[in-house]
């Protein structure tokens, strides 16, 4: 395997040259670096490369020795956030890693709010490095437009809220361990999802560990056109489960479920070619789907999923979870409607 020398800025966001090997793009993937941001002007094909060897590539092309123009970068700088705010680890080079990355970077160090002192501490002792005037300049300009953050302590992080991931940890732990138990089961019947898809036109519900895990594998694992996609697509199915609701009051759980097939239902993860978008990371009822038992899981697996979500709850609200279970739609948790549930019912608990 090549090596391919990585400078970690903060623990998801590297530095580097451009990569000239699948290998070295092996190597990237290896390290948990998941979307690049590619500067290399020189290189018309390089970033076309990096999508199809399966990254997540935001393309601004800039001249050897010349700095980015400043609306354009703005729109990358606006890209970075969010991937990073999504805990994607990054890569942000040009050809040779110095002078074009270490504009960028330090550019997104002052609109963390550092300021320009501290976005030059930050970066002493790095490879990437402003290296001309030109260069200087725009940051000068843009560390002006930005300004220095002052309401609290700046930060080349951008972590907020609680951190889930001994949570997501337990909740992957525990799969790994069903599908153990399962493979052989799996492997005679074919999997829904890539060898069939009849489980992926019903609307089904998740428990909170399992929405917790599906919104970040959404989050970190789509690309932001895809995901902008699927939560367009959830929020149709969402609607058209409503209406479906308001039409047929009553009905019992197999005839919906038939209903919906029936109007036109479908996963938002479902691509077009009818694989799922997140198949590695699909949700135990898709898993363990066969035709004779729809999507009913046995007790011991879903005693397991009710474990890890009332953990979930204590974790996240601080109280212990109220009775019955707190679960959630497929599409509610696809659109990230789920969260808004959940916080209502913690208002509520707590009250």
């Amino acid at each position: 395997m090549a090596q391919y020398e990585l400078t970690w800025i903060t623990d998801q966001l590297a530095t580097g040259y451009a990569p000239m090997s699948y290998a070295e793009l092996d190597f990237i993937r290896e390290q948990g670096i998941s979307a690049i941001v590619n500067l290399c002007g020189e290189f018309c094909d390089l970033h076309q490369i990096e999508e199809k060897s399966g990254f997540e590539v935001y393309y601004l092309p800039v001249d050897d020795e010349c700095a980015p123009d400043l609306a354009e970068m703005e729109k990358a700088l606006e890209w970075l956030d969010e991937a990073v705010y999504l805990k994607k680890k990054v890569l942000v080079h040009c050809r040779h890693g110095f002078g074009r990355t270490g504009t960028f970077v330090s550019a997104y160090l002052l609109r963390r709010g550092l300021g320009m002192k501290l976005a030059q501490k930050a970066m002493k002792g790095k490879r990437a490095n402003p290296t001309n005037y030109i260069q200087w300049k725009l940051l000068r300009k843009y560390g002006k437009q930005e300004g220095t953050l002052r309401a609290k302590e700046p930060s080349i992080d951008n972590r907020i809220g609680i951190d889930t991931d001994p949570l997501i940890k337990d909740y992957t732990t525990f799969v790994a361990a069903v599908d153990d138990q399962f493979q052989e089961q799996r492997s005679e019947d074919g999997s829904c999802g890539q060898d069939q898809s009849p489980c992926c036109f019903q609307p089904f519900d998740l428990l909170l560990i399992e929405s917790l895990y599906l919104s970040q594998m959404i989050n970190q694992k789509l690309s932001q056109v895809q995901r902008l996609k699927v939560i367009e697509q959830a929020g149709e199915m969402a609607q058209k489960l409503k209406v479906l609701h308001r039409r047929a009051p009553g009905i019992s759980s197999e005839d919906f479920i038939r209903l919906c097939s029936e109007s036109g239902f479908r996963c938002p993860l479902l691509a077009d070619e009818g694989s799922c978008l997140l198949y590695d990371y699909r949700p135990l009822r898709c898993r363990l789907w066969r035709p004779e038992h729809q999507s009913s899981l046995p007790e011991s697996i879903n005693e397991g999923i009710r474990r890890l979500s009332k953990n979930a709850y204590l974790t996240l609200a601080g109280i212990f979870p109220p009775g019955g279970n707190l679960d959630f739609s497929s599409v509610d948790t696809i659109s990230g409607k789920f969260v808004q549930v959940y916080y209502q019912a913690m208002v509520q608990h707590k009250e």
